[in-house]
């Protein structure tokens, strides 16, 4: 009995794998291409469509930057716009109230050169009640007197309060209500004169409504009263240009 020996060559049998799965490959590829190829497809006009793709996608994408610019000027412009009209309004509201003012001047002077009576005697020009705190209330009283009289209007001013305290009239006057417990207001003047001071509303107590009694020095110079209703939150009780009584 004889013995043959046989060689072992393991890089001859892998290189022979490596090219038998190349082979493979290759042929994969090309039934793949020989399928697309029945099938219509071309590789050359599917690329030209790629890049008329990629030429639209930048002309979207510069027609988009282009939008945005022109939003980001309009919105800028609508800004500006705004607060022109803002600063506009504030102006034409400091106007207006500029021109009320130089009204309610004009009005007060007229009625100390030529009042429409022509009364020589004491007027109360105006009684006003605003408010400037959570309690607390301005309050201005004006007395006037005809340019053409010479003599000095001396006299006292009175303030009461009148209201409800626990559902039952309660009437506060002017002692009660400031803080250094004025009794009462003087005043002595020839043409006119301011009388002003605040008013300080107890807890509990809901005032209705307010009375001013002028009371002139001499025998001929009747008082003059006035009742006003109390003003409600923002905003002011006036009584204008009253006659002498």
């Amino acid at each position: 009995m004889s013995l043959k020996v046989k060689h072992h060559n393991p890089w001859k049998t892998r290189l022979l794998i490596v090219l038998g799965a190349l082979a493979l490959l290759a042929g994969g590829v090309a039934l793949f291409d020989y399928g697309r190829f029945m099938a219509g497809y071309d590789s050359a006009e599917t690329e030209e469509e790629l890049i008329q793709l990629l030429e639209t996608t930048n002309q979207l994408n510069a027609e988009i930057e282009q939008l945005r610019e022109q939003k980001a000027q309009l919105e800028r412009a609508a800004q500006i716009e705004r607060q022109a009209y803002s600063e506009l309004d504030i102006n034409l509201k400091a106007l207006q109230a500029e021109i009320l003012e130089l009204k309610e001047e004009l009005a007060f002077y007229r009625g100390i050169v030529s009042p429409r009576d022509a009364s020589r005697g004491l007027r109360l020009q105006s009684f006003t009640l605003a408010q400037n705190g959570a309690r607390s209330y301005r309050y201005k009283v004006v007395l006037t007197q005809v340019l053409k009289n010479d003599r000095l209007a001396k006299g006292r001013v009175k303030l009461y309060v009148e209201g409800l305290q626990g559902n039952k009239p309660r009437s506060l006057d002017l002692h009660t209500l400031s803080e250094n417990s004025v009794k009462e207001l003087s005043y002595r003047f020839k043409y006119f004169q301011n009388l002003e001071g605040d008013l300080h509303i107890p807890a509990g107590f809901r005032p209705l409504r307010a009375s001013v009694q002028i009371l002139p020095r001499g025998r001929r110079q009747e008082m003059i009263e006035k009742t006003i209703d109390w003003p409600t939150e923002e905003k002011q009780t006036d009584v204008g240009q009253e006659e002498e009584t």
